[in-house]
């Protein structure tokens, strides 16, 4: 599996991302679900980490499921949202009934 973000983009009071995942595997991917959030604080003292997740206002062209050697593309419409210093932003994505866990951070 590969989760890859291909464009952030502004437009006015909200925030565009587009976001493309790639099946590299054998199987079919069936999307449990996919949180956005942004996570600061040090990871190892986790009394100082915390994950707050930003809420989605539109998803256009969501997939349920990625056949095996197929990529598909959509786009995760937020609230305008710059981030501080130390923190990230995250995209978690998870198998529905299945052990399958894929996460993308950037600063």
């Amino acid at each position: 599996m590969r989760l890859q973000l291909q464009h952030m983009v502004y437009d006015a009071s909200e925030m565009y991302l587009v976001i493309e995942i790639r099946n590299n595997s054998g199987i079919n991917f069936e999307i449990d679900y996919i949180e956005v959030y942004r996570a600061n604080g040090n990871r190892n003292k986790k009394a100082s980490h915390q994950k707050i997740p930003l809420t989605v206002l539109y998803k256009y062209r969501m997939p349920c499921s990625i056949m095996p050697g197929h990529r598909q593309r959509f786009i995760y419409v937020l609230p305008k949202y710059v981030l501080g210093a130390d923190e990230k932003f995250v995209v978690e994505l998870k198998e529905l009934n299945g052990g399958r866990k894929v996460k993308l951070s950037w600063k």
